[in-house]
């Protein structure tokens, strides 16, 4: 597996995350008590994007997510992520919920030096950029 995901890594010119940060900073935004219910994951190597919440403490091992919520795949697969500021839990339907997308960037700043990007309507963490 380290080899298919060297060859993919290669296609990318600058690498900002690893395993290590990946989950501190996971572990930080899980620890806060903050819950992000809806966010939008893309990888390395797939143009397929996955809608999950952001981890809770158990779902993160040292390398990896526990089986269970998350699929068991190392962090350092995560090409982006995309946490939007207000979402639609039911499409269709005017209602929408807030996630507190501020907060989760101070938090990250209070703790190391994230690639953490606003983007419209919302913030996206980068593990990769070509």
């Amino acid at each position: 597996m380290d080899t298919e995901y060297q060859k993919i890594a290669k296609q990318y010119s600058v690498s900002h995350m690893s395993n290590t940060k990946w989950r501190k900073l996971f572990f930080c935004w899980a620890k806060s008590g903050i819950k992000i219910k809806f966010s939008e994951w893309s990888f390395i190597g797939s143009e397929h994007k996955e809608i999950y919440r952001l981890p809770n403490e158990n779902d993160l091992m040292e390398n990896r997510f526990s089986d269970g919520y998350f699929q068991p795949f190392e962090y350092k697969w995560i090409s982006t992520i995309y946490i939007p500021s207000n979402y639609k839990p039911v499409s269709k339907v005017g209602f929408m919920l807030e996630q507190d997308t501020d907060r989760l960037k101070e938090i990250a700043k209070s703790v190391g030096n994230f690639p953490i990007f606003n983007k419209k309507g919302g913030i996206e963490i980068r593990g990769y950029e070509k």
